[in-house]
């Protein structure tokens, strides 16, 4: 069955190519928003490379209701997230909910394109059966559990996440999208909080404490490939770090997948709901 009703997803900017490959592959949808923000920049960049037709429309006139949007079939509004959340889970937990609330009324189910994210999004769905008036789906592996976080997400859960520390410690690991944003991303993470990432003198300082000299491709095979071996690179030679790229056997596209399966199936249960 086509599944028809409104999508809403708030994504992440790391997880926006797993959001763009489900998207690129589904020939049901008949309409792709994508609510302007300053945190959808590359979001707009990707929906044209991939030729994934869309309209971009102002944020608060669609959360508000002024904005009306066609709905003739499977229609797919995008809200991209401030990557900044991630500095303190508290924040990224308080900030979403209150999006998925205001989404809430807009959308018939929503994706959630997150993992726990430092146990920030902990129990989001047991919140949101609580709190919502529509279902809710994000990122799980193979036996249901919430994916980590970006890694995780690429390599399959947290069984194969912790596989992969065991087996590459002290290692930075970066898949496309988190190696286009590092620069965003170094000062939200544990390891460099009161640290000036514009000093690359405290950051190689600190790398060094930690006893990190290398960083490793995670290589989902989504993104720009040439942007993110040129991403990559520029990471290494300002840090100083030897390049490495994981072998084959560990990238899986599953949670990716799984999720955006996940959110069309509950609009065609929803679908029967309505019948």
């Amino acid at each position: 069955m086509t599944a028809k009703g409104v999508l809403g997803v708030l994504a992440c900017p790391i997880l926006e190519d797993e959001l763009i490959y489900g998207m690129s592959k589904d020939g049901e949808i008949s309409n792709v928003y994508l609510l302007d923000n300053r945190h959808a920049k590359s979001m707009k960049i990707k929906l044209a490379r991939y030729g994934i037709e869309h309209e971009i429309i102002n944020e608060e006139r669609f959360l508000d209701g002024s904005y009306p949007i066609e709905n003739d079939g499977f229609t797919v509004v995008i809200w991209m997230m401030d990557l900044g959340l991630h500095e303190e889970p508290s924040d990224l937990r308080d900030s979403v909910r209150e999006c998925m609330r205001r989404m809430q009324d807009r959308a018939d189910v929503l994706a959630l394109y997150y993992g726990l994210c430092g146990n920030g999004l902990k129990d989001i769905d047991v919140w949101s059966s609580e709190n919502l008036s529509i279902p809710m789906t994000i990122i799980r592996d193979e036996d249901g559990d919430i994916v980590d976080d970006c890694i995780a997400a690429a390599i399959g859960g947290t069984k194969q996440y912790l596989r992969l520390l065991k087996k590459y410690p002290g290692i930075m690991y970066f898949t496309p999208a988190f190696a286009t944003n590092y620069d965003d991303l170094l000062g939200r993470m544990e390891l460099f909080k009161g640290i000036d990432t514009g000093d690359d003198s405290m950051l190689k300082m600190v790398f060094e404490m930690a006893d990190y000299h290398e960083v490793m491709k995670v290589d989902t095979g989504l993104g720009d490939p040439d942007e993110f071996h040129a991403a990559t690179k520029k990471f290494a030679d300002r840090m100083g770090f030897d390049i490495l790229t994981l072998e084959d056997g560990w990238v899986t596209l599953g949670p990716a997948e799984r999720v955006y399966a996940d959110a069309k199936r509950l609009l065609r249960d929803h679908m029967d709901l309505d019948a």
